[in-house]
């Protein structure tokens, strides 16, 4: 799978954001989190739940950046000890994703809402969509813009495994009208959902809809 080394998060200024409280950013593995810790740099750490928790400030904006692990029930999880612990202003899924239509790898997946698909014999979208905070994402836009990046914007759906062929992709796309798939934003998202918190998404492009992907990546994450 293709890695875009650099993340979006922190490219210039973020979107402005009420600092009463810190914005949590959610990242499944340590390559993803190493990629938004280089745009935004952290200084201390703190344990929630026995959750590693990498704190930073930048202006008067603190955030907190946290690796869920890979998949919905690790995301999960993840966020919910930190955001039932830790009050927030926002919340912020981040990381790669599959570009469920025409796309390049490093382009941007904003998202305006976020569902999840499983797979039981046919894929099928389960009633749990959560809208993206609209305000946070035109400041997400402007930020991809001064950056230079090109960013998708629209539905994202989440999986439980990874998509590896290309029909499956385009399979999915015809039943979600997404434009990016990951693993873990609908968990992330129900949670910040439950505790009353906007919800934003935005992640880079990893591999592309008519990709098929060389390895099945799901092997690696079996027990």
């Amino acid at each position: 799978m293709n890695r875009p080394p650099t993340s979006s998060v922190g490219a210039g200024q973020p979107p402005s954001i009420p600092a009463v409280n810190p914005i949590a950013i959610f990242a499944a593995t340590r390559w993803e989190l190493q990629a938004v810790r280089r745009a935004l740099a952290t200084d201390r750490v703190a344990t929630i739940g026995g959750v590693r928790c990498h704190i930073g400030q930048q202006g008067d904006r603190t955030y907190w950046l946290i690796q869920t692990g890979v998949g919905p029930a690790a995301a999960g999880t993840v966020a919910g000890k930190v955001l039932k612990a830790q009050a927030m202003s926002l919340v912020m899924s981040t990381g790669f994703a599959c570009a469920l239509v025409p796309a390049q790898v490093g382009d941007l997946i904003v998202g305006t809402e976020v569902s999840s698909v499983q797979a039981e014999g046919t894929w099928a979208m389960r009633n749990d969509r959560v809208l993206c905070d609209g305000a946070v994402r035109a400041g997400l836009l402007i930020v991809a813009q001064d950056a230079g990046l090109i960013a998708r914007v629209g539905t994202v759906v989440s999986s439980g495994t990874v998509v590896c062929e290309a029909q499956e992709k385009r399979r999915l796309r015809r039943l979600t009208d997404a434009i990016g798939l990951d693993m873990e934003s609908a968990a992330v998202a129900a949670v910040a959902q439950e505790q009353g918190l906007p919800m934003a998404i935005v992640r880079t492009v990893s591999d592309l809809v008519d990709e098929d992907l060389p390895l099945d990546f799901n092997l690696f994450l079996r027990p």
